[in-house]
C-alpha cells in the first residue's frame, strides 16, 4: 500500500507483467523461435478505480491486434467482479543478435489469434 491507502500504481505494471510472462508459458501462449526475443514497445494502463490490500484479483488477457513483427497484448484487473483496471501493450518480436524486428511466422501469428478473445491466465 502506498500512503494514500490504496495499492501503488507500479503494482499494477507488476501484476500485468507477471501475467504475460504466463500467458508465454502456457502450452497454448506465445513462443519464441530461436534466436529471437519479445520486447515491450509501449505500455498504457487505466486506472478504472483504487484497489485495496489484501485481497484477490483475476487478471485476463488478450491478444488485441496482429502486425507484422508486433502484437497488442490486452489485460484487465478485475476483483469480486468489479473491473479495477485496464492494460494494453505492444510487443515487438526481434533477433536477438541483431536486436532488429523480425516477422511474426505463421505459427506464433496461429498461437496468437487463438487469444483475441479475452482468457484468464
Amino acid at each position: 500500500m502506498d500512503p494514500l491507502g490504496h495499492v501503488n500504481n507500479s503494482i499494477y505494471a507488476t501484476l500485468f507483467e507477471q501475467n504475460r510472462v504466463e500467458f508465454q508459458s502456457q502450452p497454448g501462449g506465445f513462443r519464441e523461435a530461436a534466436g529471437q526475443t519479445v520486447v515491450l514497445a509501449t505500455m498504457t494502463i487505466d486506472f478504472l478505480c483504487e484497489m485495496h490490500w489484501p485481497g484477490t484479483v483475476e487478471i485476463g488477457l488478450g491478444v488485441g491486434r496482429l502486425g507484422t513483427s508486433s502484437f497488442d497484448i490486452e489485460q484487465e484487473i478485475s476483483r469480486d467482479g468489479a473491473l479495477i483496471a485496464r492494460g494494453r501493450c505492444t510487443q515487438v518480436l526481434i533477433d536477438s543478435a541483431q536486436r532488429r524486428p523480425v516477422p511474426l511466422s505463421s505459427e506464433q501469428r496461429l498461437r496468437l489469434s487463438r487469444w483475441m478473445a479475452c482468457h484468464k491466465v
